[in-house]
């Protein structure tokens, strides 16, 4: 194997949807070299598409290229290395007319989502890197990846099935089930479900069940192609540059990793046992090496803390009373955040993540046998819970005050049994709330315009707070944290997002200034998109920028990297994605935005008084874009090497 092809299997593979075509082609050694992997690739080629189309490319048509794949230490014992990747444009993130005067459109931004599971591993150990699909099928179809070949076959009627008078795809379990049956019980796949198929702009890609590219609508994407899933099955051998190298620098990983899990003052201690819902205390009281808390939603983002009688019923505490056993993702040896529950019918359903119990509990959802069906029933439907609980509590808030009721629809804060109707309703277009709410925030926002009248515009934009092509806050009160704001307003993927970077540690030691606000933001950025460019998981509790880290990255791949390399790979990722944003109508407009209910001040608990201030946001804008190397606009002023060049 040629020494540019270790840790890779050089292979990509072209789908064409349209003609019905694959082709498949050697990967790119330089590409592979200057974005690593993942994200970093993906993004690359979705940019090649972007320029290509010359314009702004509609997410829901043909020309919204996907790219599925993985890393180059996938399928080895690096830990938590087996995160699948996804590059696309995002359908939610869209504002064609914005309802403020000087906003210009927006026509989805660039997104990369991951996903946990077993899918990516299955897919280097059959042969590919990456899957790029263009096009559109006149039918529907599947691909299916046997070895090394991959074919496109039309969708057996059996992935279909009738629901709420409406023809759909079968439910997550019955679809898993069903492609494990045609793939073979050593196959794995991604698939989309009911909202996927009705095209609702947040709809997931599921895995394993209960597994999901969860975050910017691929599912909406896969059906606007009409492609149902890709099954994989298959082994093909990779090669490694030196594995004895790999072997030695492991066992010093695995060292320092344990003594990290293992150490109490570490956040890494806690997630075997209670996962990722120990934010949840944290949040709201200040436990787990938190200070006050004071900043979990609580009521649709107007306030930062539950009422405490409510919050015991659904606090980290209340959800390690009923963990059971791990069910955990390729390659993780350590982490082990994800667990089944129990339920009170005796059976076993997947653990909520801090995320989907916050944003459910903003809806004012506080049983914890309800976050865990609510969370269930997401998973069933296929759509991501954070953006769904988002408008679910937008859509109580709009109940409460009156607009609901104007169009004879209704759904009260707190209501479980009305709320599981309303995601059945929106992941099928059933009804017409379902309808209604089932579309980008700017849409339903319109719509509820033309219905309710326009004298309901300070209404409705107070309660929509995915305005304006958001993707949907994440479950740390957005007034709390200035720098959690910044992060939630430049993410690539969206205003609202969470995972491009992460403040509330460094905020609560003391963070302040707008310089320096704007640098953490920054270097966040760049080291995620390290991160899904490597195929890692976010929870990775080693350096993956020390010398142990890169020796193995050598030792894989035979590309040796300095520590400000590998961060120099993830500035240019994140600049590159900013480029094809630009191409799609973001500026600093959009990160500028803030929703009205955000400027209205905490009213109780530690942070009473806290509020996002446009003034001070704007100076953290300014730094930030200078440290980004862009124009005081946000517009990138190098061309994202090759692709945009």
């Amino acid at each position: 194997m040629d020494e540019e092809k270790f840790g890779y299997t050089g292979r990509w593979a072209f789908v064409d949807l349209t003609r019905g075509t694959v082709t498949i082609r050697p990967s790119d050694p330089e590409v592979e070299r200057d974005y690593l992997g993942g994200r970093g690739v993906g993004a690359f080629l979705v940019a090649e598409q972007v320029k290509r189309c010359g314009g702004p490319v509609q997410p829901l048509g043909p020309e919204n290229r996907i790219v599925i794949g993985g890393a180059p230490l996938h399928d080895t014992k690096v830990h938590t290395a087996g995160r699948g990747s996804a590059s696309f444009l995002s359908p939610m993130t869209c504002s064609r007319e914005p309802l403020e005067a000087g906003l210009p459109p927006v026509h989805g931004l660039m997104t990369h989502t991951s996903v946990g599971g077993a899918f990516a591993t299955r897919l280097k150990r059959a042969g590919f890197d990456q899957i790029i699909i263009d096009g559109r099928s006149p039918r529907p179809v599947r691909l299916v990846i046997r070895g090394t070949d991959l074919r496109i076959v039309d969708a057996e009627e059996e992935c279909f099935e009738a629901r709420d008078g409406v023809t759909t795809v079968a439910r997550a379990s019955r679809m898993e089930a069903l492609l494990k049956k045609l793939g073979g019980a050593e196959s794995d796949s991604v698939y989309l479900g009911p909202a996927g198929w009705s095209q609702v702009p947040w709809a997931c890609l599921t895995t394993d069940g209960d597994r999901n590219f969860g975050r910017g609508g691929l599912g909406a994407v896969f059906a606007s192609k009409n492609l149902l899933a890709i099954t994989v099955s298959g082994e093909s051998p990779w090669g490694w540059r030196n594995p004895a190298l790999f072997t030695a620098r492991l066992g010093e990983l695995e060292k320092k990793i344990q003594e990290i899990v293992g150490d109490p003052g570490s956040t890494a201690h806690f997630r075997p046992i209670v996962g990722t819902t120990y934010w949840l205390d944290r949040a709201q009281q200040g436990g787990y090496l938190g200070k006050a808390g004071g900043y979990l939603p609580w009521h649709n983002y107007d306030e930062g803390n539950v009422p405490p009688e409510a919050y015991a019923k659904v606090s980290t505490g209340a959800f390690l009373e009923v963990s059971a056993q791990h069910k955990v993702c390729a390659g993780c040896r350590e982490i082990f955040c994800s667990r089944l529950v129990r339920t009170r019918a005796g059976g076993l359903l997947p653990r909520p993540e801090f995320e989907t119990a916050a944003l459910f509990i903003d809806c004012g959802i506080t049983d914890r046998e309800d976050v865990v069906q609510l969370n269930h029933l997401c998973n069933e439907l296929g759509v991501d819970t954070m953006t769904m609980a988002a408008m679910v509590s937008a859509a109580m808030d709009l109940d409460e005050r009156g607009i609901l009721r104007k169009l004879g629809m209704a759904l009260p804060f707190g209501d479980m049994r009305a709320t599981a109707a309303f995601l059945a309703e929106v992941a099928h277009g059933s009804t017409p709330m379902g309808k209604l709410f089932g579309r980008e925030t700017d849409a339903v926002a319109s719509a509820l315009l033309a219905q309710a009248g326009t004298a309901c515009g300070e209404d409705v934009l107070w309660c929509l707070t995915t305005a304006y092509a958001g993707l949907g806050y994440a479950g740390i009160e957005p007034k709390a944290f200035p720098s959690m704001f910044a992060c939630y307003a430049t993410s690539s993927r969206g205003r609202g997002d969470h995972t491009y970077a992460w403040t509330v540690q460094a905020e609560e030691a003391g963070l302040t200034g707008a310089g320096n606000i704007a640098a953490v933001v920054a270097n966040s950025q760049w080291g995620k998109a390290v991160v899904d460019s490597l195929g890692i998981c976010d929870f990775f509790p080693g350096d993956f920028a020390g010398d142990v880290f890169l020796d193995l990255y050598y030792a894989v791949t035979g590309h040796s990297l300095s520590a400000e390399a590998l961060i120099d790979r993830g500035k240019r990722i994140f600049s590159l994605e900013r480029e094809v944003n630009g191409r799609q109508g973001r500026s600093r407009a959009y990160d500028a935005y803030i929703p009205p209910k955000f400027l209205t001040p905490l009213r109780c608990g530690p942070l009473q008084g806290r509020r996002t201030d446009p003034s001070y946001h704007n100076r953290i804008l300014d730094a930030y874009y200078q440290l980004q190397g862009w124009t005081k606009d946000g517009e990138v002023q190098e061309a994202g090497a090759r692709a945009l060049a």
